[in-house]
C-alpha cells in the first residue's frame, strides 16, 4: 500500500482494522472520532486526530481511509458505518480494504471493494465478497457462496458451500449456514444459530435449527 491510511472510527473495530493494517506493512497515520474526549488519546501507539473535519489536513490523492466503524445490528446498508462511507466516498475520499496477512483467501475467490478480511479467516474458491463486507476473525466462507455488500459476517460463522447471503445481513458469531442455503437482504442471523432453509430477507432467525424470532423452535 503506497499511501498511508487514516482510519475512521477509534473504537474496537477501528483497533483491529489498524492493527490489520500495521501487519501488512502500512502506514497508518492515526484515527479519527466524533468523541471529543477521545481527541490526543493513543491506540496501538497512535493518534486520535479529532473528528472527521481533520482530513481537511490532507488531500484526497495524499492518503487513502479505513473503515473502522463496527456493524452489530440491523441492516449494514443503513448503518452509521456505511452512511459515513459513503459520506466522505462522494467527497472524494477512498477506502482501502484490508486482508490480514494470517486470512487465507483462494486466489479464485473475489473480494469487492473496501471489504475486510480478518486474521484466522478462511475464503475458498469461487467465492464472492461485496463491497465493504467484513468477514471477521476465524470464519470460513467455502467454495461458490456468495455474500453481498455491507454484510457482516461474526467471528467463527461458516458459510458453506453456494450459499447466498443477501446485501446489509449480518451472520452472528459461531453460526453456521448450511450448504446452498440462500438469505435475502437484511437477514440477521443469531449467534450459534444453525440455518437450514432460505429466508426471504428482512427477519431475524435464531436457534437451532434456526427459525425467525417469535416462531416456536
Amino acid at each position: 500500500m503506497s499511501r498511508p491510511v487514516v482510519v475512521i472510527g477509534a473504537g474496537g473495530h477501528a483497533a483491529v482494522i489498524a492493527d490489520a493494517l500495521l501487519e501488512t506493512g502500512a502506514v497508518v497515520l492515526g484515527f479519527t472520532d466524533l468523541d471529543p474526549d477521545l481527541r490526543g488519546a493513543q491506540c496501538l501507539g497512535l493518534p486520535v486526530l479529532g473528528d472527521d473535519g481533520v482530513l481537511a489536513r490532507y488531500a484526497p490523492g495524499d492518503i487513502v481511509l479505513a473503515n473502522g466503524l463496527g456493524f452489530v445490528a440491523g441492516s449494514g446498508r443503513t448503518t452509521w458505518r456505511a452512511r459515513v462511507q459513503q459520506r466522505l466516498e462522494a467527497a472524494g475520499w477512498s477506502f482501502v480494504g484490508v486482508v490480514h496477512p494470517r486470512a487465507t483467501v483462494s486466489r479464485h475467490a473475489m473480494l469487492g471493494p473496501a471489504c475486510q478480511v480478518l486474521a484466522g479467516a478462511v475464503i475458498q474458491a469461487g467465492a464472492r465478497i461485496g463491497t465493504a463486507t467484513i468477514v471477521n476473525s476465524a470464519v470460513v466462507v467455502e467454495h461458490d457462496a456468495v455474500v453481498g455488500a455491507w454484510c457482516h459476517l461474526a467471528p467463527r460463522s461458516t458459510l458453506c458451500g453456494q450459499t447466498r447471503v443477501g446485501d446489509g445481513s449480518l451472520v452472528g458469531a459461531g453460526a453456521v449456514l448450511r450448504q446452498s442455503v440462500a438469505l435475502g437482504v437484511d437477514t440477521v442471523v443469531g449467534a450459534g444459530a444453525v440455518v437450514l432453509k432460505d429466508s426471504p430477507g428482512q427477519e431475524t432467525l435464531c436457534g437451532v435449527p434456526a427459525r425467525p424470532l417469535g416462531t416456536k423452535q
